[in-house]
């Protein structure tokens, strides 16, 4: 079962802010306060928060309780807990997945970009495919998902893994993982790809 839930940061107020900063490990308020831009570090706070949140409905356990930290890779785990979750934010809006099994999930506003760009990331037939910026957006965010599930990040083999959508299907070129797009606000694209068991 997979639970996404998603918050507008641009909603929220400073003071909200403030207590999800204190609510933060250490480590993690460090990490934020190095950020320089304010809209950043506000998407890196509401990002925390929406993570211990979604993981503690998911788990019933105190989000405050949470403690994070990061696989070979620097892919995030919660310590202690039976549950996977991936986290991404992009313009506005932060987005969490929780799953029993590892997942991966990313947002990315649609923006104007040249189609051409596609060709460092895209296979041939999604070359194909992308004859429009919401379908670039579509490629590139189920590539985030996938290699987060993965627990790789982004890498060289970018070009390893392909999709092919059709309607409301989409497959992936690597067995064993389930993708999809996730209902997103307008102008954004919401990809999340969970590992069968």
């Amino acid at each position: 079962m997979i639970i996404v839930n998603s918050t507008n940061i641009a909603e929220l107020s400073d003071e909200q802010l403030g207590v999800w900063f204190n609510e933060m490990s250490d480590e993690r308020k460090t990490e934020t306060e190095r950020i320089a831009v304010k809209e950043k570090r506000a998407a890196k706070i509401a990002a925390d928060h929406l993570c211990r949140e979604c993981i503690g409905n998911f788990c019933k356990a105190d989000p405050k309780s949470i403690v994070f930290f990061k696989g070979e890779h620097g892919k995030p785990y919660a310590e202690n807990l039976p549950v996977f979750f991936s986290v991404s934010h992009s313009g506005d809006f932060a987005v969490c997945a929780v799953s029993e099994r590892e997942i991966g999930i990313d947002i990315e506003k649609i923006r104007p970009i040249k189609l051409k760009t596609a060709e460092r990331f895209a296979a041939p037939s999604e070359l194909e495919y992308i004859t429009e910026e919401r379908r670039l957006f579509e490629i590139w965010t189920l590539k985030e998902a996938y290699f987060k599930c993965i627990g790789t990040g982004l890498g060289a083999d970018i070009k390893s893994v392909s999709f092919e959508i059709c309607g409301n299907k989409i497959k992936c070129s690597q067995a064993g993982f389930s993708c999809s797009f996730y209902e997103a606000p307008e102008g954004y694209i919401c990809s999340v790809c969970e590992k069968d068991a």
